[in-house]
């Protein structure tokens, strides 16, 4: 059973607003905007902990995905993380729905 800070009904809205955010990053010729993609990343972070508690693995679980320090071709890495980023919070979502 999961343990939220706040209800599922206030949540999930909050999750949404986070996948819509990521649907507004400007795209580059290739990927995403880097920058405007790290600053999404930070807002979603503080979300996700206003949702579980510290000692909770969903936290710890988009921290871990992160950027990786290559600075190798930033836009696709944004690109490729946006995809994988998007998928677990989907997953929040239906688990918070299951509650």
């Amino acid at each position: 059973m999961l343990h939220l800070k706040i209800s599922p009904e206030n949540a999930i809205p909050l999750i949404h607003e986070r996948i819509d955010a990521l649907k507004k990053i400007k795209a580059s010729q290739c990927g995403l905007d880097y920058y405007d993609f790290v600053g999404w990343l930070s807002k979603t972070v503080s979300v996700i902990d206003k949702i579980y508690p510290s000692d909770d693995f969903h936290p710890e679980e988009i921290r871990a995905i992160g950027l990786s320090t290559c600075s190798c071709n930033p836009e696709s890495q944004a690109l490729t993380l946006a995809g994988v980023y998007h998928s677990r919070l989907l997953d929040y979502i239906d688990e918070l729905q299951d509650m």
